[in-house]
């Protein structure tokens, strides 16, 4: 345990298993598309699933995830439709056990199908959020080889494409905590609002290191920040745990690594609900990496997050516009902008509420003391559950998925 506290206290660059050859643990690609990898590519193109369009590089991504013979098997794994192994085996002509061996391999080696349940069952998740997180999600960074690297570039290749922009709709799902240093100038915060208090309902607890950042990283962009807070809570954490996906940790741990992730310029998200009973999920974000916070930086869609319930108020006659709250500010939120007729004092700094998400780093690091984080008064609680949350969420979502397919078949 104490290994691990000291290794989260610096940033983290990724090491790739880079002697060992990925096929020989059992990550292996195909060399060009099939029939079967072409209608895997359609599966994953469902606008029920948040799929891209399909094209050469979701094609491109798909024969990397899947050889020959498992997009045989897989091919017959439509999205929202789980099936067991004899049902896909009976589709392909392949017996059962083959089919169970190949499915498994997929499941639990390399994490890009879902399965659950007995007799077990399998499914294709949705390419983000799901096969993504799923395919690059470890507690341990030595089990990274070429084979991930390979699909972090193809999957940042069609993240770059923004296709996810057309689906954002008035949905939060998600929300960002206030960083502790900007609480204190609050004269009250809701318990919502502050990870500790959060937390305190959970005894378990698992940690990963956060799937956006190590897909940067191994595309070439990275960030260099600290990477170990991806964090499973309650509920969430045991089944992470049980597939590998995240190791056991302790409160005080998920604690010391959310504070090092906030002193290195990132802002934690945790689910809109707040049901301790139902567990959460969280991750600690930077936002050039963070795909939720980029769907607002790069394609100015910020429907998935929840309006944030503070914002940083200036006091004009502290502020010396020394800038630290746009170098820090995650969402862009603090521009520089010209000082029309005030040459020797230099640029300003204009704020931009469409873009703050009320993490409050710009007020933790404002040394003069300009900044302080203020109540947003008609800012909403938390749904009460999961279920509200989707009950509340769902028809937006089909409605513009329609809208989505209507585009792609018939271009209206």
């Amino acid at each position: 345990m104490g290994k691990k506290k000291t290794e989260a206290k610096t940033s983290t660059r990724i090491v790739l298993n880079i002697d060992i050859n990925a096929a020989v643990m059992g990550f292996e690609s195909a060399k060009t598309p099939t029939k079967a990898h072409r209608k895997i590519m359609k599966n994953y193109s469902s606008v029920l699933i948040l799929g891209p369009p399909p094209g050469d590089d979701l094609l491109e991504l798909t024969t990397h995830m899947f050889t020959d013979e498992e997009a045989m098997v897989a091919q017959h794994l439509p999205a929202l439709w789980p099936r067991t192994a004899a049902q896909a085996a009976r589709r392909c002509g392949m017996s059962a056990s083959r089919a169970t061996s190949i499915l498994d391999h997929l499941a639990d080696n390399k994490h890009v199908i879902f399965a659950f349940g007995t007799p077990r069952k399998y499914t294709i998740l949705p390419l983000v959020p799901g096969t993504f997180e799923l395919a690059v999600m470890s507690p341990d960074l030595t089990r990274t080889n070429a084979w991930h690297k390979r699909f972090a570039e193809l999957f940042e290749k069609i993240w770059d494409s923004s296709y996810m922009k057309d689906y954002v709709v008035d949905a939060p799902l998600v929300r960002y905590l206030p960083v502790p240093g900007s609480l204190s100038t609050l004269q009250s915060a809701w318990p919502t609002d502050m990870l500790e208090e959060i937390l305190e309902p959970y005894d378990t607890f698992g940690i990963a290191h956060c799937q956006c950042r190590l897909v940067t990283e191994l595309a070439g962009r990275g960030c260099g920040k600290p990477t170990e807070n991806c964090v499973g809570i309650g509920t969430m954490a045991q089944p992470l745990i049980d597939r590998g996906l995240m190791r056991p940790a302790d409160k005080e741990e998920v604690i010391e690594a959310k504070r090092n992730a906030e002193k290195h310029g990132c802002v934690t998200w945790m689910m809109n609900s707040k049901d301790s009973s139902q567990g959460n999920i969280s991750c600690s974000c930077c936002g050039c990496c963070c795909h939720g916070l980029r769907i607002i930086n790069d394609f100015s869609a910020p429907g998935l997050i929840s309006k944030p319930h503070f914002m940083p108020h200036r006091d004009e006659t502290m502020c010396n516009d020394c800038g630290k709250c746009a170098r820090i500010c995650p969402m862009n939120a603090w521009q520089e902008v010209a000082a029309a007729g005030e040459k020797s004092r230099g640029a300003k700094y204009q704020f931009d509420s469409e873009r703050c998400i009320g993490c409050g780093l710009c007020v933790s690091n404002c040394k003069p003391g300009a900044l302080e984080l203020m109540p947003v008064p008609d800012a909403g609680q938390p749904e009460k559950n999961y279920n509200m949350l989707l009950l509340k969420n769902t028809p937006a979502f089909l409605s513009n998925a329609f809208k989505i397919w209507l585009r792609r078949t018939v271009g209206v």
